[in-house]
């Protein structure tokens, strides 16, 4: 095969993939990998994705431990690597986070309903019980995504500000609106602990978080300037994967990271919040399994 062969070859496999003709893909892929005794990283990683989609995990590793081998410095890969082996990182590399969903921004919202998923209206239900409509909060929406917190969130917000590290999802963001008018004040493209870090104190009044600990994994530094940037009586409301209760932080085969609740207890304390509400229910459901979450609502320096 000619490169420009290669390359529509890869495109095809990927089209298939993404399709569900999963078969079809890894016939392609294995073509590519015949055409290129040398090796491809793409096609090794492709084989292993079309492996994990047929739970096939001990295949998937193999393949995605030859694609790190062709590309060292892929931080994705390794992180999917990491996942199978059974190796509990700090948290997703950035390359990571930004191939997962700006690869899939345009069809986000959908994948996200097909699997039932519930994290942004868990955090709606604690904060209906605890605040009012009056549109009083400055809120931040850390990893908004395509923006589905936005409207939910709309009524309680004097300022709704939302970052993300995929540009692509923020773009969805933009095209979000309530009453004819954008959800968000104020958009941006950043990992999560570089814009905490350099904002000033004291200037939102509650923080949103769906679906991001499950990709931050170890959460001491979010704590950390969470705790600096809320005002007095501040809160957090986040979900994450119910983890082990001996195990404060573990890297699942997904891809994601599970907490513990003790874990997240103490992280709490030891920051100035207490637990002012939780709510336990299934985050999505995925090949029939539904996946065990809780939203939580922080309050910090309340010791009601």
């Amino acid at each position: 095969m000619s490169p420009e062969e290669i390359d529509a070859c890869m495109a095809e496999a990927w089209q298939k993939q993404a399709g569900g003709e999963i078969n079809a893909a890894m016939q392609l892929y294995r073509a590519v990998l015949a055409a290129m005794p040398q090796g491809h990283a793409g096609a090794q990683l492709g084989l292993g994705q079309c492996f994990l989609e047929q739970r096939q995990p001990d295949l998937a590793l193999q393949h995605l431990r030859a694609a790190l081998e062709l590309a060292p410095q892929s931080g994705a890969i390794r992180h999917l690597v990491d996942s199978l082996a059974g190796n509990t990182t700090e948290r997703a590399p950035d390359d990571y986070l930004r191939w997962v969903f700006d690869g899939h921004a345009d069809t986000f919202d959908r994948h996200l309903a097909a699997l039932k998923y519930r994290g942004p209206w868990m955090i709606r239900s604690l904060a209906e019980q605890a605040w009012l409509p009056d549109a009083s909060r400055a809120l931040l929406d850390i990893g908004c995504g395509t923006g589905l917190n936005g409207p939910l969130f709309r009524p309680y917000a004097s300022r709704l500000d939302g970052i993300d590290l995929a540009p692509r999802m923020i773009e969805q963001a933009k095209r979000r609106q309530v009453a004819g008018q954008p959800a968000y004040d104020r958009l941006a493209v950043a990992e999560i602990h570089q814009f905490l870090e350099q904002i000033p104190a004291q200037v939102y009044d509650a923080l949103l978080s769906t679906d991001v600990f499950i990709y931050i994994g170890r959460l001491e530094r979010f704590f950390a300037q969470a705790a600096r940037v809320l005002r007095p009586g501040g809160e957090i409301l986040a979900t994450i994967e119910r983890g082990e209760a001996t195990t404060p932080v573990q890297l699942m085969p997904t891809g994601r990271y599970r907490q513990s609740d003790s874990y997240i207890a103490e992280l709490a304390a030891s920051h100035g919040f207490r637990l002012a509400d939780s709510l336990d229910a299934p985050l999505r459901v995925e090949q029939g399994v539904a996946e065990p979450g809780r939203a939580f609502r922080l309050v910090l320096g309340d010791s009601r």
